[in-house]
């Protein structure tokens, strides 16, 4: 069923993890002003799978609904999940809905989906799966990834969590991520006062890799109920001059470990 935005992430609060692109402050920052949202969940009193997406007007299509993931109870059964869907189909009542997901892979999901209405993408698309680290485990690095490490070690970079980020911070996240975007030809940028939505957060962690009290680069963490997800990269061009991006996400690593972060 389609309910309104408040009672929606009052009923968020009751599920034991919440992915970042399902929460209230992905939705603010997903906001462009004159966006429209859809918030859908199974039962109001007892809920079991619930979503938020996102409607973007295209030409020649129409109305299509985008969806980032879920949030779903672990007991939750294939019935359950195709009945669900199914209702976010009929209910939408868009030109096409899109899904795309950072949850561990399930092929009964997909099933249970595809049941429900859902193809997988089609053409030149694909459906890349999501990387898991244990952190509480010792990882199996590569040598290149420890030939980097060891030349960021000998560097004098400093790690350095950004407790309270400001909108000096969301401004140099933005600049880099520009210089990024040159290297690897993306296509589309990262607005300072978009990423304050999400950096207002205190799920949110800001990390920053300096030499001498230059940043170089950045990630912005998610981190909830022992979980954690990786959001947003930002490197400068002088970054790769140091292999910085090597030492802060082993700082990063040690520092979830740290809290305990499976």
């Amino acid at each position: 069923m389609i309910i309104d935005k408040d009672p929606f992430f009052q009923i968020v609060e009751k599920f034991e993890y919440i992915p970042f692109e399902q929460t209230l402050a992905w939705e603010n920052y997903k906001d462009e002003g004159a966006s429209q949202f859809i918030h859908f969940v199974d039962n109001k009193s007892t809920p079991n799978i619930c979503c938020w997406g996102r409607i973007i007007k295209k030409p020649l299509v129409g109305k299509i609904l985008d969806i980032q993931g879920e949030i779903k109870q672990t007991t939750i059964t294939n019935k359950q999940i195709q009945h669900f869907w199914k209702n976010v189909i009929e209910e939408a009542s868009c030109n096409m809905i899109t899904y795309n997901s950072v949850s561990e892979y399930s092929c009964d999901y997909e099933i249970s989906m595809r049941r429900a209405g859902f193809t997988r993408p089609l053409g030149n698309r694909v459906c890349p799966l999501t990387i898991f680290v244990q952190t509480q485990e010792d990882r199996d690095a590569d040598r290149n990834w420890r030939r980097n490490l060891k030349k960021s070690l000998s560097e004098n970079l400093v790690f350095k969590p950004i407790n309270q980020p400001t909108l000096e911070n969301a401004q140099e996240i933005s600049r880099m991520f520009g210089e990024l975007k040159e290297m690897k030809g993306l296509g589309y940028d990262l607005a300072p006062n978009q990423l304050m939505q999400i950096l207002k957060d205190d799920n949110f962690k800001l990390f920053y890799a300096l030499k001498d009290d230059i940043p170089l680069c950045a990630r912005i963490v998610y981190i909830k109920n022992r979980m954690a997800a990786d959001v947003f990269a930002a490197n400068s061009f002088e970054s790769r001059k140091y292999s910085a991006t090597h030492f802060m996400m082993e700082r990063i690593f040690d520092h979830l470990k740290e809290q305990g972060v499976k």
